[in-house]
């Protein structure tokens, strides 16, 4: 190892002993002796440490010999003092040396809390000290030199700044820019700073490094650049006679770093008086029409403005064009579009073009947007009822209508204010104030279990306060404010309540769920679908799922003795025996289904509509082309894009594109749809190769209207009058066993078609076919309880998915279902009266009616007369037919379990007594004016049998009524065998089908009437008395 090498990696103590030859060759001529004595003693030290291999030991700072020796040479000495620097260093080093002798036991800290760091703020092109928070200072335990620091070490080599320390025994430092920062190159710079204090090593005494903090130092931005525009000039062509909120953009850009100084503010255009105005955005827009006569274009100057209000240093020219006026945009189109119901699609622009003006049009979106949120609850769906929408959407049974239309089995909805109509739907309102009603015991089962599901539209008014509003709510019915399942709206957020009754009192439950969704309070028709697998409850609104946003548990409830109440648009509040909580807005379709929960292909299904906008040419777009419906298809968006007009170019263009839009059309499903106008709106965006000169295309507004459908004629029709004995009536009777359902309409008949009607008249009738939703039998005078009562087959019911109501006034049967399967339901209802002895008679009322009562039929009645049976002499049945003879009316066949019954005239029941009730006066009466009846209708006959001799026969096959037939129970009818002619035996009988009582030939002869003899003309009639008692 040579000397140089040995100086370059002195040790410590090497280094301090050349740090003293450095001192004193610096120091001024002192020519004392003792201090040559202490220098030629320092030096035979240094000496002998090189050659004992002690300057080879390297330093662990990374720094050699020659830096200290130009730190100390380059040191400025302090020209106040007296005393010579060798002898300060020495008075220093001899009290280090005393202070030493304990070591450096302590390592330096940085005075910084754990995780904080150093914040600096350095203002750009400034060279001063770094203002930093907190300030940079460190400590140490240590006394003497080791409690000093020494140096502040920055441990990157790459950034800009240097670590001094300004004083070493209090341990404050700074830091300092090392040359001029610009915020534009860099904002910020992080680096780590350590502490090291002064060791003493030539003693053996390392000095030691403190933790590492981190500085971070921002430089901060001066507003040195002014805007600079990213054009050099703009162009923009517009068309005469137009506003425009958009000719074109200027833009600028700042080069400073800052928000302030970088943002661009404002815009001004230097020009006086234009019609032009620029916006903060640098969007120019004209403040009048221009009109190309005035002038043909227009230069502006504009200049732009940071946020720091330092102007463009240099502005910008804009030159706008003025062209003449062409009007482009869709022509040869109808504004209104009629739609006759069920006529399948309607085209709605099927003859329309595009007026370009001679602008080539690089690629077009068009979009369709037809406004139903007027009809109905949003669009054109079925009315039916919501348990009736639930079975035509494979739903299954069993879920319950909470708002029927008001009727029969449902006299709770007859309070609540309604539409007043029903060409949209059954729909009920709350005015947040007092409507509520409460649903009656045993509608609703009292344990949903811990399935169930509940659905309803509703459309929400503008909430005032903070107070909840109930939709559904079941709560305790006295002295208690308890609510076990609720469902409100609050503050905009729709909420469901569901506590438990008993179980695991000791448990916390889901009880409360949260939805804040936008739908709940803009005005409009939705519908909400809640499913309920405890714990799981989810949320479905117009058929997408939500999550709850919060789910709050509780305690189960405490069982209790007290009954309940269900409550609907408010809640009942048992403590307080009043309703509270009223809900504000209207709600229709409101349903639960205990015991099962709906998928979504049901509740997507219930929300559906049945109006669109239909396009199937998909075929027909070119390449690039792209077609999107939104889920309800009421919007369609149809883009294309063409090439540059070329007569050999087979290429998509602009006349393919119109082409397909000609097909785009309308369809409304239902078979009754409601009538009115739904407004069309078609917006235009067109691109061209040309931006400069491209047109804008105005919006097209139509609309298109629906015609009111042929409404249809439902009739009921059937025998009206009926008797029976009271043995059947207890047995039960079928009222309504030849009934016949038929619905037609009655339309226009065109032009062509009017010549082939055999009279005049330009309508026909025209037989149709429909469902049917609900039919009630009404009882005048109403039912007898534990007497009287209608029955239905419970097995049909439960075939057909229909549902029945009973009350003593009659029943109702509800449900979508044909007319043939309604018609062959009701024949089967059966009226039973097991003290049909009380009472004389009995009018059944049928009606029937579809589309929630949008249509109904007519009111068919049937007359049931009760047959009561004479103590004095029987004459029942023989008044009954003399009746018939007297008035020359032939008797109606009853069709009813195969028994054969003359119907009564009105007459009759004013003769025929109760026997509980005739006394023996009125017996007497009756027999006397019976005889004489009697006498005079055998006369009769047989006068009438003398002149009508010859053509008894074909009168009674061209009457074309049905004939007569005795009740032979009572009476007994003796015939002559020698004057009986034998025409032949004649037996007429009809299918066993009910339906055959509907035929339209003459016979009315019963399904099971035997064969029977055809009296001849020369047949005469005797009386058999015998029965007759005097």
């Amino acid at each position: 190892m040579n000397s140089m090498s040995s100086f370059r990696h002195l040790g410590e103590k090497g280094r301090e002993h050349l740090i003293f030859f450095t001192r004193f060759k610096t120091s001024r001529a002192a020519t004392a002796d003792k201090k040559r004595e202490t220098m030629i003693i320092r030096w035979s030290v240094l000496l002998l440490a090189l050659l004992c291999g002690v300057l080879a030991e390297t330093r662990q700072d990374g720094r050699t010999w020659e830096d200290d020796v130009d730190k100390i040479g380059t040191k400025k000495l302090d020209d106040s003092t007296e005393e010579d620097d060798s002898d300060k260093y020495w008075k220093e080093t001899k009290s280090s040396e005393e202070d030493d002798k304990d070591g450096n036991k302590h390592k330096p800290w940085l005075e910084i809390e754990d995780g904080q760091i150093f914040h600096g703020l350095i203002n750009e092109n400034d060279m001063s000290m770094v203002e930093l928070h907190p300030k940079l200072k460190a400590s140490d335990k240590d006394s003497g030199d080791a409690g000093k620091i020494c140096q502040f070490r920055i441990m990157q080599k790459d950034v800009p700044f240097d670590a001094y320390v300004l004083n070493p025994n209090t341990g404050e430092g700074y830091i300092r820019a090392r040359k001029e920062l610009n915020c534009e190159d860099k904002k910020e710079y992080t680096f780590t700073i350590q502490a090291i204090d002064c060791g003493v090593p030539e003693k053996g005494i390392q000095e030691k490094k403190s933790h590492k903090a981190t500085v971070r130092i921002q430089v901060n931005d001066v507003n040195e650049h002014g805007p600079e525009f990213t054009a050099s000039g703009y162009e923009a062509t517009v068309m005469e006679g137009k506003m425009y909120d958009n000719i074109l953009k200027v833009e600028a850009e700042d080069r400073d770093c800052s928000p302030g100084f970088s943002q661009i503010c404002s815009y001004e255009i230097v020009t006086p008086n234009v019609p032009f105005q620029i916006s903060e955005d640098g969007i120019i827009s004209n403040t009048e029409p221009l009109q190309y006569v005035d002038g043909h274009n227009y230069i502006l100057t504009v200049t732009a403005y940071d946020c720091g209000q330092r102007r463009a240093d240099l502005d910008v020219l804009v030159t706008i064009t003025v062209k003449e006026q062409c009007h482009p945009g869709w022509k040869d189109f109808q504004k209104r579009i009629e739609y006759e119901p069920f006529s399948g699609t309607k085209a709605l622009l099927p003859k329309v073009y595009l007026e370009t003006c001679g602008e080539e049009v690089s690629d077009i979106t068009t979009t369709f947007t037809l406004e139903t949120s007027h009809i109905g609850k949003g669009c054109d769906r079925d009315t039916y009822s919501s348990s009736s929408l639930l079975k035509l959407c494979g739903a299954s049974q069993g879920s319950i209508d909470l708002l029927p239309a008001p009727g029969l089995g449902s006299e709770w909805t007859q309070s609540l204010p309604t539409d007043e109509g029903h060409e949209g739907d059954q729909v009920f309102s709350f005015d947040g104030r007092q409507t509520g009603v409460e649903i009656p015991e045993g509608v609703v089962p009292k344990n949903l279990t811990n399935q169930f599901t509940i659905a309803t539209w509703m459309k929400h008014r503008e909430t005032f306060g903070g107070d909840k509003e109930t939709i559904l709510c079941k709560s305790d019915k006295k002295e208690l404010n308890r609510h076990h399942y609720s469902l409100y709206v609050h503050n905009c957020k729709l909420m469901f309540l569901l506590r438990h009754d008993g179980g695991d009192l000791e448990t916390f439950r889901p009880a409360e769920f949260h939805w804040k969704i936008p739908q709940v309070c803009d005005k409009q028709w939705h519908h909400y679908a809640i499913t309920v697998d405890f714990p799981e409850v989810n949320l479905y609104v117009d058929g997408i799922p939500y999550s709850p946003f919060l789910v709050t548990d509780d305690w189960p409830l405490h069982p209790s003795k007290f009954d309940t109440r269900l409550t609907l648009g408010a809640c009942w509040q048992g403590g307080d025996q009043e309703m509270s909580q009223y809900f504000r807005g209207e709600l229709a379709g409101l349903l639960i289904h205990p015991g099962k929960t709906e998928t979504r292909r049901v509740i997507s299904c219930l929300h559906n509509c049945n109006e669109s906008l239909e396009f199937h040419s998909f075929d027909e777009t070119g390449p690039g082309s792209e077609v999107h419906f939104n889920p309800d298809q009421t919007q369609l968006f149809l883009r294309g894009e063409f090439t540059p007009k070329n007569p050999d170019n087979e290429a998509y263009t602009l006349d393919k594109y119109t082409k397909v839009l000609q097909k785009v059309a309308y369809q409304n499903g239902r078979q009754f749809p409601t009538p009115g106008m739904r407004a069309l709106k078609i917006h235009t965006e067109v691109n061209c190769f040309d931006d400069e000169t491209c047109i804008e295309v105005p919006d097209v507004d139509a609309y298109v209207m629906v015609l009111h459908p042929e409404e249809p004629t439902i009739n009921l029709s059937g025998t009206d009058h009926l008797a029976r004995r009271v043995a059947e009536l207890d047995q039960g009777v079928a009222p309504f066993r030849d009934l016949r359902i038929v619905s037609t309409i009655v339309r226009d008949v065109e032009e062509e078609e009017e010549e082939e009607l055999q009279e005049g008249g330009t309508t026909e009738v025209t037989p149709i076919s429909h469902n049917l939703d609900a039919c009630q039998i009404t009882v005048d005078p109403p039912l007898e309880s534990g007497k009287e009562e209608l029955t239905v087959p419970k097995e049909d019911l439960a075939r057909l998915r229909l549902e029945k109501s009973a009350a003593t006034n009659g029943l109702v049967i509800k449900g979508v279902d044909t007319i043939a399967n309604y018609e062959d339901i009701l024949r089967k209802v059966v009226y039973r009266n097991s003290k049909a002895g009380d009472y004389f008679d009995r009018v059944l009322k049928l009606k029937c009616s579809e589309m929630n009562g949008r249509y109904e039929s007519n009111e068919y009645a049937v007359e049931l007369k009760v047959l009561h049976t004479l103590n004095v002499a029987n004459p029942e049945s023989h008044v009954k037919v003399a009746a018939a003879v007297a008035q020359n009316v032939p008797a109606q066949f009853i069709h009813s379990k195969g028994v054969q019954e003359a119907a009564v005239p009105h007459q009759v029941p004013q003769v025929v007594a109760s026997s509980q009730s005739a006394n023996v006066v009125t017996s007497l009466v009756i027999v006397i004016c019976v005889g004489f009846l009697i006498f005079m209708i055998v006369l009769g006959v047989y006068r009438i049998r003398a002149a009508n001799r010859r053509n008894m026969d074909s009168e009674w096959d061209q009457a074309g009524e049905p004939r007569m037939e005795w009740d032979s129970s009572d009476l007994t009818i003796t015939v002559n065998p020698m004057d009986v002619e034998y025409e032949g035996a004649e037996s007429d009988s009809s299918d066993d089908d009910d339906d055959s009582a509907h035929d339209d030939s003459d016979s009315s002869d019963d399904d099971d009437e035997p064969p029977r003899e055809v009296l001849g003309y020369g047949q005469e009639l005797e009386w058999d008395s015998t029965a007759m008692v005097a």
